[in-house]
């Protein structure tokens, strides 16, 4: 205010970029603790804080609406007060720059908190009659889960296998515990083993307390509800200690498929070695930035006669045209990878770049990712057509639920349109729909 003051007075033009600067970076951004929050309120400022603010038809909507977002024109409190008394209850997304199928989000989300609260509040007796108890279904659904339980991985057997494993090609001496990503295959196994034996024996232990076997404790009775209700158990999920141990699913069965598939995949990538692995689904890692990084480490290595630091290199994505089944032959360097969505906006295979979602669709599957690790000298050098405004510089998150804790890595995305309106539209990628 100050700064806009003093350069009206002076008859000086307003250094928009300073204003930006203060808000966004310094007195309000400053605040703010998540980078990608705070490049978000960057082009709030830069959209609504500018010359045409100052102009009498100025619309804080760019679009075409039965209501316009204007300042009101005067001095009086009053007409402020009938400003605000004419702006609607319920916002369109398209004010904040969010697509319309924003609103369905929202609503999908109120609906879906709604009815997970009726779940939990419904008694859990299933009454009189011919009817199966509730503790007959748990033991049912427990004994069934048993039997499709994957077996155990045992870390001396597949310590042993990932010694004989290759490493990436073109490097000396790197076979076995050597190479990054055979390392990033042992400690993945391991988190999936302790899973395999908590679900394991949390089953059996269920199945006797029901039994009466074994003493149901609070704990077990809470998984036994859980079961019913067809949600996951927390000790599933999370340690004693509240971390998560596991991946985070609304229902129990896509929880139990999504074990299913990590088994299998980390067993073929065990049994076969890399060679067989021509992508990978990026879901199916409880530490996807691990497997980034082992990759990154593997093509530095082999890119040790140009003297590429590790600190110096970067991720490289390119998006292809083509889904993992299409793909022929595993990369020299770099890996493929896959199992990653759109959301607020769907990606053009034919033109290789971002359009506008269609409506009512939320989720948009993207084709195989190739990921591979350069420097920004040579980046620079490939010279790649990002769009007329540059790259659009999404994030990838574990889940829909956006923070730093769940963001994977982020990747560059061609764009006709200025990157500052696919940021406001929301768009970023996620590993998991729900």
């Amino acid at each position: 205010e100050k700064h806009v003051l003093t350069t009206l007075f002076v008859g000086t033009p307003i250094s928009w970029d300073t204003v930006w600067y203060m808000v966004a970076e310094a007195q309000y951004g400053g605040r703010i603790t998540d980078d990608l929050d705070r490049e978000l309120f960057n082009c709030y400022t830069q959209r609504w804080f500018k010359e045409d603010i100052f102009k009498p038809n100025f619309t804080f909507n760019s679009y075409q609406a039965d209501y316009n977002y204007r300042i009101p024109e005067g001095l009086e409190i009053q007409m402020f007060r009938d400003g605000i008394d004419t702006i609607p209850s319920v916002d369109s997304p398209l004010i904040f720059g969010l697509h319309p199928n924003a609103d369905l989000t929202y609503r999908l989300k109120e609906a879906s908190e709604m009815i997970s609260t009726i779940v939990e509040t419904q008694p859990k007796d299933t009454g009189g009659g011919s009817g199966k108890s509730m503790d007959e279904i748990v033991k049912e659904l427990a004994l069934d889960y048993l039997s499709k339980m994957p077996p155990d991985f045992l870390e001396e057997v597949f310590r042993a296998q990932i010694q004989k494993l290759k490493g990436p090609p073109n490097v000396q001496g790197n076979n076995g515990f050597h190479a990054p990503l055979n390392i990033f295959l042992f400690q993945e196994l391991q988190r999936l083993q302790n899973i395999i034996a908590i679900v394991r024996t949390n089953l059996k232990s269920i199945a006797m307390a029901i039994d009466g076997t074994v003493v149901m404790t609070q704990e077990l009775l809470a998984d036994l509800a859980s079961i019913f209700d067809a949600r996951v158990p927390i000790s599933w999920t999370n340690d004693a200690s509240g971390a998560e141990i596991s991946w985070l699913m609304p229902n129990l069965g896509g929880w139990f498929t999504g074990l299913l598939d990590r088994q299998a995949m980390l067993n073929t990538w065990l049994e076969n070695g890399r060679g067989v692995m021509k992508s990978y689904a990026l879901p199916n890692f409880t530490n996807a930035q691990g497997f980034l990084t082992g990759m990154r480490q593997e093509v530095t290595r082999q890119h040790k006669k140009d003297q590429w630091a590790l600190d110096d290199v970067i991720s490289h994505t390119e998006v292809l045209p083509y889904d993992p089944e299409k793909i022929r032959d595993v990369p020299d360097e770099g890996q493929h990878i896959h199992g990653v969505f759109m959301e607020g906006a769907r990606w053009n295979r034919a033109d290789a770049k971002i359009e506008e979602s269609e409506p009512k669709k939320l989720f948009v599957a993207m084709p195989a990712i190739f990921v591979t690790a350069t420097t920004p000298k040579d980046l620079k050098a490939l010279g790649i057509n990002y769009g007329p405004f540059g790259p659009y510089n999404s994030a990838c998150y574990k889940y829909p639920k956006r923070n730093d804790r769940y963001l994977i890595f982020r990747l560059l995305l061609r764009t006709d349109l200025h990157p500052s309106h696919w940021k406001l539209r929301g768009v970023c990628l996620v590993t998991q729909t729900e």
